[in-house]
């Protein structure tokens, strides 16, 4: 279960903060489905099929959450802070996976903004913290409603 994850790996805010993240995701019933691995969830859906994916790193001590291909123009009224908030989390592509075809970046539009050199994953999030917790909430109620989660 990805709580007992939480609390072997991580320590103090960040083990509060992954823990309260997973309260909201079962309370809004977003989909959690574990990988093979156990350390890895897909979120909003099922492995090969999600909005995102969470991984609790125990080499790292970190919970890493990124989104994969979802739609950032959901037609939603989004505030000017949360637009804000994602823009500042937008990953470029950093060609980690060598020869995959999706590596190399792309051109994307998040949220009104258009973004060159993109990441699959456009979006990543590691350890938040309390203030950043409540826009990734607002960020998943918004993707939830897009993708049906």
């Amino acid at each position: 279960m990805v709580e007992e994850k939480i609390i072997e790996v991580l320590s103090g805010n960040a083990q509060k903060n992954a823990l309260k993240f997973i309260s909201f995701l079962r309370e809004n019933e977003i989909l959690l489905e574990a990988n093979n691995e156990g350390d890895g969830w897909a979120v909003g859906g099922v492995v090969g099929n999600s909005m995102g994916y969470m991984i609790v790193n125990g080499g790292a001590q970190e919970l890493w959450l990124w989104f994969n291909d979802c739609d950032f123009e959901t037609g939603a009224s989004v505030d000017d802070e949360l637009k804000e908030f994602v823009w500042a989390q937008v990953s470029p592509c950093g060609k980690c996976h060598d020869g995959w075809e999706k590596c190399g970046g792309g051109t994307r539009v998040i949220f009104g903004k258009e973004f060159e050199r993109l990441c699959h994953s456009p979006l990543m999030f590691t350890n938040f913290e309390s203030d950043k917790l409540e826009n990734i909430k607002k960020l998943m109620l918004i993707l939830k409603r897009k993708w049906g989660a």
